[in-house]
């Protein structure tokens, strides 16, 4: 297995587990934020197609580490999250687009929670 495909499946297990902490909601998806978003940052280190993607997610990763409960702030960074996701989906690997396209739809909707 070369080292894309390596990626391509990495990637795609991380979608999996990253969907499946957002299908129980906000509160399901909070002990497991801080390592997941680690890990997405760490993923997609170097690829600048998803700079916007990285830069965002450092910034919930700050926002969610600093202990700080402006939800106004969190709910900004899920929105811009979740439509930048979807929009990855277009250039994406035809096993990763409706993945993407269901990440950015929960990114969107935790938003939506966050803001009431």
């Amino acid at each position: 297995m070369d080292s894309n495909q390596s990626q391509s499946s990495q990637g795609t297990s991380q979608l999996d587990a990253t969907l499946n902490a957002l299908q129980g909601g906000l509160a399901n998806a909070a002990g497991a934020a801080g390592p997941n978003i680690a890990g997405w940052i760490k993923t997609l280190q170097g690829n600048t197609q998803l700079s916007g993607i990285s830069s965002e997610l450092q910034n919930l990763h700050d926002a969610l580490g600093s202990g700080a409960s402006d939800t106004g702030a969190l709910a900004k960074s899920l929105s811009t999250l979740g439509e930048h996701t979807t929009k990855a989906a277009d250039s994406a690997t035809p096993d990763a687009q409706a993945k993407l396209r269901e990440l950015g739809q929960a990114l969107t909707s935790a938003a939506g929670q966050l803001r009431g």
